[in-house]
């Protein structure tokens, strides 16, 4: 009996034992595995989602946040400005003790001392300072709100960005709108360039005329106020550009395209400035000192008209870090540079030059002593200059890089009232502005900036403005001092990326 109930019993075990085992696998295989995978699938899209939520968030807050200001508001109803010596920069005459009238921003009229005044307007004493035109900036990079407080503190009051994103549209429009206070900004298209040399990064790479022709009317139509041109681009693609910019009536500006140099250098007399004057060197002259060469070169851009934007601020910039190395840059003010960018420069150029070997600091000297004399030589060949310090592409800003570049200009030998010039009516002729900026002047924008001694004379007083007048708008020491601060104050990284893949992501 026991032996049949034990037979019995591991008879009728066996089964149940198999039975609990099947269905504990079938448990694994098809419950417990499908709800495992289910919640790993769940959380993933709760993750995507949590993600794409902080992505959205972060472009919302980028396109729609705006600068700001502590400057008290400034409004441009009208004032009267009295004894001054005015520049008017028609020509080098100083007209003494004079009192200049604005009215809604606009000049109304310069009268003599002893002429009747208006009762209506309120009276700025100028104390026999001297008042010229606000000075206008060429070629810079601005990389934050920050670097036009700076500019417009030093007595910049208009800047061309010579590397455009969809945030200079924004900023320009904030500016106009007195949102904050900064130079004003006329901005190029985002750099052209070829596939091979183009920077993925910042550059709009293209080897295709018809693509370019296209990428030409999609910027306008941004709202960017003329096309940047960089050298990598071929001689077909560059020609296609200044063809297309004609056809819409709007400037090209940039560097020479070594490609079309070599095959038909003329069609350069179409761009609007020529910028650098290494891009005379490394272009026309093919880096050979040569005056045969420089004097071809002097002749070809007198003659189209096109004007040239020496930038030696720069060139000085990385000359002293590659010779003098940590010398300088510790005299640097690495606080005023938007700290994304100063990461970026610090791993690139900073690096770059700092580390130069002796060879090419040594090179670096001779080329900067020989584009000092190349200026004054198309100086000396009625090539016509505009003012451009390419602040913000290393270490300096506008507005402080703006008066080393015309003092740098000075030191290479170009008169003071030219260099002048430069910085006004010239500069406001490049932008299609010459008849409201760059002069002081019934009927023109009251930019102008009013300074303790004459300029023609004593060029270094545009380091202390005593007084900055933009459209209208008076600031003053103490805002000046303001806007200084203000200038250090930048965007952080956070912000600062997101603007940026705002543009690699959506153009």
């Amino acid at each position: 009996m026991q032996t049949l109930n034990t037979k019995s019993t591991q008879h009728k075990t066996q089964p149940i034992v198999e039975k609990r085992t099947e269905q504990r696998a079938n448990t694994r295989v098809g419950h417990t595995a499908p709800t495992y995978l289910s919640r790993i699938t769940s959380k993933i899209t709760i993750t995507v989602g949590l993600l794409f939520l902080v992505v959205f968030a972060i472009w919302c807050y980028q396109a729609f946040e705006r600068g700001t200001t502590t400057v008290a508001y400034k409004n441009s109803s009208g004032f009267v400005l009295t004894n001054v010596n005015v520049l008017t920069m028609a020509d080098d005459t100083v007209l003494e003790a004079k009192t200049v009238v604005v009215r809604n921003g606009t000049i109304s009229d310069i009268l003599n001392s002893n002429d009747a005044i208006p009762k209506d307007l309120p009276i700025i004493k100028g104390h026999g300072r001297y008042v010229m035109p606000g000075l206008i900036d060429l070629h810079v990079h601005v990389l934050d709100r920050s670097y036009a407080k700076s500019a417009l503190a030093a007595g910049v009051t208009t800047v061309r960005n010579m590397g455009g994103f969809p945030y200079h549209l924004k900023w320009r429009d904030e500016l106009e709108n007195a949102y904050w206070y900064g130079a004003n900004i006329v901005t190029s298209s985002p750099i052209m360039n070829s596939v091979e040399q183009g920077d993925p990064l910042s550059h709009f790479r293209v080897d295709d005329p018809l693509l370019a022709r296209e990428a030409v009317r999609d910027f306008i139509d941004q709202g960017y106020d003329f096309i940047k041109v960089y050298e990598g681009l071929n001689a077909q693609t560059y020609a296609a550009i200044l063809d297309e910019a004609s056809k819409l009536n709007v400037a090209v500006a940039g560097h020479p395209s070594y490609d079309l140099m070599a095959s038909a250098p003329e069609k350069h007399g179409a761009l609007r400035t020529f910028e650098h004057i290494e891009e005379v060197y490394d272009g026309f002259l093919n880096r050979e000192q040569n005056n045969e060469l420089a004097t071809a070169a002097a002749q070809f851009l007198s003659k189209q008209g096109v004007v040239l934007v020496p930038t030696l601020a720069v060139n000085r910039e990385l000359t002293r870090l590659s010779s003098e190395k940590q010398t300088y840059f510790s005299q640097l003010d690495l606080d005023a540079i938007n700290p994304f960018v100063r990461a970026i420069y610090e791993e690139t150029s900073f690096n770059r030059w700092l580390n130069a070997s002796l060879e090419l600091a040594a090179y670096n000297v001779s080329t900067d002593t020989y584009f000092h004399e190349l200026t004054r030589f198309m100086d000396n060949h009625n090539v016509k200059m505009g003012m451009g310090s390419d602040a913000g592409a290393l270490v300096g800003l506008p507005g402080p890089a703006s008066i080393d570049e015309m003092l740098l200009m000075a030191e290479a030998g170009v008169a003071p009232y030219t260099i002048l010039k430069s910085a006004t009516t010239h500069a406001a002729d490049v932008l299609f502005k010459g008849d409201t900026l760059g002069q002081l002047a019934p009927g023109f924008t009251a930019d102008m900036v009013v300074l303790n001694d004459n300029p023609i004379t004593a060029l270094n007083t545009l380091r202390e403005p005593a007084m900055v007048i933009q459209n209208g708008r008076v600031f003053n020491q103490n805002d000046l001092r303001v806007l200084k601060q203000e200038a250090h104050e930048h965007a952080s990284w956070l912000l600062s990326v997101s603007r940026h893949l705002n543009y690699l992501i959506f153009g």
